[in-house]
């Protein structure tokens, strides 16, 4: 496997915690498990992309990951709650 596979799997997998975890957590102003799911996929993912992923570790793809799903999840409760 490729470094910059692993670092794609690393932003799935934590953009799928992410949303679960954010489906747990905030329970107001969502639009279900598998809208959240959806959400934080894509937060982590793009915001994976966004940065470069020269000299990145795992740690870092991880702490990225994580931040995007959240942000995209904050923004969504914001922008269109339920």
């Amino acid at each position: 496997m490729s470094v910059a596979f692993e670092m794609f799997l690393a932003a799935v997998v934590i953009g799928i915690l992410g949303g679960g975890l954010a489906g747990i957590v905030m329970k107001n102003g969502g639009h279900g498990l598998l809208p959240d799911l959806a959400i934080a996929l894509a937060g982590s993912t793009l915001a994976t992309w966004i940065l470069p992923e020269a000299d990145m570790g795992i740690l870092v793809t991880t702490l990225v990951a994580f931040i995007g799903a959240a942000s995209l999840i904050v923004a969504q409760r914001k922008l269109w709650p339920a």
